[in-house]
């Protein structure tokens, strides 16, 4: 009784000294040494209580240098990654193969200004002149690489259910593949995501966003910007355990987009006439969005999880070559974020000429041109925790346009941080 008492005892005292910042940790370690040999501890016991007590000086020490810095600075989360790449491809009407070396850096901040609001800033890699891609390519005898402003926007939660965003963002518009949004766009404007639980096992929520396209004098005489909106009402539901669902649909309206020049346009939407670069249609649209993943399916064990998904699009000015879709599946790791997780992933995209505006699809899928067919083949495996190596191969080529198949293969060396 007295040992435990006396045990006790001393490790409050040895807690005070090392929170007071007095117990110099040799000191401590000869103290419980000489414990152990009047036995009082014994050896496990003391090896223990060596291993509380230096975690505990750790803690202090991160509390004590925590509070020393500025309250921004506390409520400032850092991150980013770093991506190596070799990139080769080969048109079948070409005599030559592309081979690339690139790379790809980003580092962005979140800042808690209060409780309802943060504020979030990025830098990338890539080309002002190109915002579906932050790659560098190693070329130029040693120039130096450009750095941009990847995104810039605030948020404000007023209440649980909403959340409003604005500036340049990361996009807010729930997809399933990248057809109708290259993952390097961060569109500008506003948005405000809302949620709601129905009951236990499902979600409501509504994207909606005013993006601007451009601030220009517009050459149909409206005066107008081009811009967009969209409207993207959606449920999560989780079925079982095991199983769950997300459905979303979408209607997209463009402004002023109709008669316009719009930058960044890969040339292979429709154009008003011979020898003009003026757009002959609208793109008011709607979409379908969807995805079912399941856990442990059909008890194989070294497959933790399959999903099936796709997107469906359709343009409602024209009458031909308005629909686009991409439709896949993925089986693996639901994530790849540790060593030996992994995730196999198939697509296939169809996308008519004037499905989508030819400023959005996937740069990789055929250089990001709509009336495009293509399949990708994605394999990603855990090296290590955050870095990952990715295989992705396309099969590209045009749905009525001359044919010349194309086909590209990306390795890449991802490190997150």
């Amino acid at each position: 009784m007295k040992k435990i008492i006396f045990t006790i005892g001393l490790g409050f005292l040895l807690l005070g000294l090392t929170a007071s910042g007095f117990a110099a940790t040799t000191g401590v370690d000869a103290l419980i040494e000489k414990l152990v040999e009047k036995g009082i501890l014994n050896r496990q016991e003391g090896i223990s209580l060596k291993g509380e007590i230096a975690e505990d000086e750790k803690l202090v020490r991160e509390e004590g240098l925590k509070q020393d810095l500025p309250s921004w600075v506390r409520d400032t989360k850092l991150k980013g990654d770093f991506r190596i790449r070799y990139q080769w491809d080969r048109k079948r009407n070409t005599a030559t193969q592309n081979e690339k070396s690139r790379f790809r850096m980003r580092f962005g901040t979140e800042s808690k200004v209060n409780d309802q609001t943060k504020v979030y800033f990025g830098l990338a890699s890539g080309s002002s002149a190109d915002p579906r891609s932050t790659n560098q390519t190693l070329q130029d005898s040693f120039a130096k690489k450009s750095v941009y402003i990847d995104h810039a926007y605030a948020s404000y939660t007023p209440v649980a259910w909403a959340t409003l965003f604005a500036g340049r963002m990361k996009n807010p518009i729930y997809q399933t593949g990248d057809m109708l949004w290259d993952t390097d766009i961060n569109p500008e404007g506003i948005a405000v995501q809302l949620k709601h639980a129905l009951g236990a096992k499902a979600d409501f929520f509504m994207n909606n966003a005013f993006f601007i396209l451009d601030d220009t004098a517009s050459p149909n005489g409206t005066g107008a910007d081009p811009a967009m909106f969209v409207i993207q009402p959606g449920i999560a539901l989780k079925v079982n355990d095991k199983t769950k669902l997300k459905l979303a649909g979408a209607y997209y309206g463009f402004n002023s987009v109709k008669n316009q020049v719009l930058d960044n346009s890969s040339g292979t939407n429709t154009l008003s006439g011979q020898g003009t670069s003026l757009l002959n249609y609208d793109f008011d649209s709607w979409s379908v969005s969807s995805e079912l993943g399941i856990k442990e399916p059909l008890k194989i064990g070294f497959i933790p999880y399959i999903a099936v998904f796709g997107d469906y699009i359709e343009n409602m000015d024209p009458s031909t070559e308005n629909t686009g879709y991409i439709a896949g599946f993925k089986f693996g790791n639901e994530k790849v974020a540790n060593w030996k997780q992994w995730q196999a992933k198939y697509m296939y995209r169809s996308i008519g000429k004037d499905a989508v505006l030819d400023i959005f699809p996937d740069s990789d899928a055929y250089g990001g041109f709509t009336d495009v067919k293509a399949h990708e083949y994605l394999l990603s495996y855990g090296l290590n925790k955050n870095v990952t190596l990715d295989l992705d191969y396309y099969q590209n080529d045009r749905i009525k346009a001359a044919k010349n198949k194309e086909k590209l293969l990306q390795v890449d060396l991802n490190f997150k941080f």
